[in-house]
């Protein structure tokens, strides 16, 4: 109804691109991977670039990105920063 709530947390996308917002604000400090329904999603500065692919992590652990969305498919050794990291599932388990 044109009110703002000040009770949305996620991910979500305006004209201008897909934000992590708390509190339905958009967080520019957020620099992670975070959920919305449609996937998992790494931000930098508070927005999906949709551009960055290799090894992220939350508090959940480490996770294989694939163009910034986690990538549940990915399986098998990953190198990424100089490091070898072995994924099962997208998260990263060695």
């Amino acid at each position: 109804d044109g009110k703002v709530t000040f009770d949305e947390t996620g991910i979500y996308k305006n004209e201008y691109g897909w934000w992590r917002t708390v509190d339905s604000k958009v967080d520019f400090n957020a620099n992670g991977i975070y959920k919305n329904e449609y996937g998992w999603w790494k931000c930098t500065d508070g927005k999906v670039t949709f551009k960055e692919t290799g090894i992220f992590k939350n508090r959940y652990g480490k996770w294989y990105c694939k163009n910034s969305k986690v990538d549940f498919t990915k399986n098998g050794k990953d190198t990424y920063g100089g490091h070898v990291y072995t994924v099962e599932n997208g998260k990263v388990v060695g």
